[in-house]
């Protein structure tokens, strides 16, 4: 009984074995095909040959294939790598231990063109190699991959190595991970010397706080820059332009790494700060220039206003007569040239107190209408004597602003003149003025000789005139749109030229009801 029923038993214990062993199999298999490795044992008693399903994948052959052993295999390995392969396994049966090797397919169409093979002996009890074992695995796509990762970095190493510019990649604790070899070239300096925090100890003492701005982690697409003076090896300092980024997982968004460029601009700043020194200078002269004759306004107007004085009772023969009717002729000249001397005096002077800072307005709420009228009072005999007829489109109501007297009789007095000056006989001179909503326009408008479109920017300029020829140009000092435009802006208007050559010329003004407060001061 105890024999029938292991008999009985026995092979329900073994269907159970092979169907776990079934299980086992299978899964295993999947786990080959899944990881795309293989393994095989060669008995090296008997010679005998054994491959797991997964070899046969890797190897693109199928168990009925016969011819399918180590031998064979071993021919698939590319001519090359054959005996690194076979000193790696004779070298592991002679010191027992386990072996490695790489290889490479014979045939451009194997299925593994890249194989890594890790195997180990195995012993019997008295310590004896009595067979191999290795497990191959198919590193093809692994292999491609790391090639051309390391073509990529060689030729973003070669454009870095080849840039002006020096490119370092940061660790998150501030580690070199990477540096160009034109950091060296530009600072002197090695990666040992700038990196963490020790690039500080080298930066200008007035530039510390802009060296800091890019010490700082970038958000994501975020440029960070500085400008700052960083002490070359040789002891002298070199202007540098950095600009950071950070690196991060597209995934997880975290952060990876910092990217920085160094560029010097020692060559550029040298010349910006020579170009900002000139211009200092070139101020400075200027407002000398202005504050000169600023101050001279006394002393050139009093000597002038007591010739023209004098010139005056001289001609009226105020106290009896001169003699000679020649002498009241030369008394005129003299109190016409002085008056004109005195009226380009005037107006160098205005300019250089409106340049000096020293021109103040003294407002007060003023009715134009009065002062286009007065204007044109003063500056009829002139109309008449050059034939030019003034036109007025003036209204009838109030035109009220807040404003200085003084600067809106010169503004309208250099329009008016300037319209005359420069209209031939017969022309005609139309001045208009309304007020919208509080805002008050004059337009001074000319059927003259015109302007030219190259020349219209540099009106309203001071010392510009439109022609340069002595000969041709009027008399003036080329100040007179200059002051119009100046006096103009210090009451918060705009000033408009148009002209075309042969049509006229036209200026309006525009006002607001009152300037801006700083216009006072």
């Amino acid at each position: 009984m105890p024999s029938k029923e292991r008999h009985t038993q026995g092979p329900e214990r073994e269907t159970a074995a092979d169907a776990q062993m079934r299980r086992d199999c299978a899964q295993f298999a999947l786990a080959e095909r899944a990881a795309s490795f293989g393994y095989w044992r060669q008995d090296l008693r008997t010679l005998e040959t054994t491959w797991s399903p997964g070899m046969y994948a890797l190897l693109g052959v199928t168990p009925e294939d016969q011819h399918a052993d180590n031998r064979w295999l071993r021919e698939q390995i590319h001519e090359a790598d054959r005996d690194t392969a076979d000193r790696a396994i004779i070298d592991a049966i002679q010191a027992k231990s386990a072996f490695y090797f790489r290889s490479r397919a014979a045939s451009p169409d194997a299925i593994s063109q890249v194989m890594d093979t890790h195997g180990q002996v195995e012993l019997d009890p008295s310590g004896e190699v009595i067979a191999i074992l290795g497990v191959c695995s198919n590193v093809t796509k692994q292999v491609t991959a790391e090639a051309e990762r390391v073509r990529a970095e060689n030729r973003y190493r070669l454009m870095a190595e080849g840039a002006s510019d020096a490119i370092i990649l940061y660790a998150p604790g501030g580690r070199i991970l990477f540096a160009s070899s034109a950091l060296e070239r530009i600072t002197g300096r090695r990666i040992d010397e700038i990196e963490e925090r020790k690039f500080l100890r080298l930066v200008h003492p007035e530039d510390i706080a802009e060296a800091e701005k890019v010490r700082v982690r970038p958000a994501p697409n975020t440029v960070l820059t500085a400008t700052y003076r960083l002490r070359h090896r040789d002891g002298h300092h070199v202007w540098l332009e950095v600009t950071t980024r950070g690196t991060y997982d597209d995934a997880t968004g975290d952060y990876r790494n910092t990217i920085a460029v160094l560029r010097d601009i020692s060559d550029r700043k040298a010349h910006e700060l020579e170009l900002q020194a000139a211009r200092e200078r070139a101020e400075a002269a200027n407002r000398a220039k202005s504050v000169f004759l600023a101050n001279m306004s006394h002393e050139l107007r009093t000597p002038l206003n007591a010739i023209i004085g004098f010139a005056d009772m001289m001609k009226q023969e105020m106290f009896g007569p001169l003699g000679s009717p020649r002498y009241g002729e030369y008394s005129g000249l003299i109190r016409d040239s002085g008056q004109l001397l005195l009226d380009l005096i005037s107006d160098l002077l205005d300019m250089a107190k409106i340049e000096a800072g020293k021109s103040k307005l003294a407002l007060e709420t003023l009715d134009l209408r009065n002062t286009v009228r007065d204007c044109l009072r003063l500056i009829e005999a002139r109309a008449t004597a050059n034939r030019v007829k003034i036109q007025t489109e003036i209204p009838d109501e109030p035109l009220r602003i807040m404003a200085d007297r003084r600067a809106m009789k010169q503004v309208l007095l250099n329009l008016l003149s300037n319209a005359v000056k420069f209209t031939v006989g017969g022309g005609q001179v139309h001045i208009s003025a309304a007020q919208d909503d509080g805002k008050l326009m004059l337009c001074v408008r000319d059927n003259g000789i015109g302007i030219p479109a190259a020349d219209l920017p540099r009106l309203g300029r001071p010392f510009e005139q439109v022609c340069a020829d002595p000969m041709l140009s009027k008399a003036g000092t080329g100040l007179g749109l200059a002051l119009v435009r100046a006096l103009v802006e210090r009451h918060g208007g705009t000033f408009v030229i148009e002209s075309e050559v042969g049509r006229g010329t036209a200026v309006t003004v525009t006002l607001p009801p009152r300037p801006p407060v700083r216009a006072a001061a």
